[in-house]
């Protein structure tokens, strides 16, 4: 399989790649997860977890909140 191409080419990061939580991790907020590493270096990770839902987010808050869209921007 082919590595991001935002990929740091540091095999210490796992920036593109995805991480699936083991069965016996007890911690709630990354158990039965799928998460995407969209970021991942010397200065921390950023990841997305695909497969559960957050009902007090939708995609255009999370564009503002990540300086990715503005306001006035953000598809509503």
């Amino acid at each position: 399989m082919q590595r991001s191409q935002a990929h740091t080419g540091d095999p210490a990061y796992l920036d593109g790649q995805f991480l699936v939580a083991m069965p016996g991790l007890t911690d709630s907020r990354f158990a039965r997860s799928v998460i995407y590493l969209c970021a991942h270096s010397a200065d921390g990770a950023m990841g997305i977890i695909l497969n559960k839902a957050v009902s007090d987010l939708n995609m255009p808050d999370l564009l503002i909140q990540l300086d990715i869209a503005s306001e006035t921007d953000a598809i509503r």
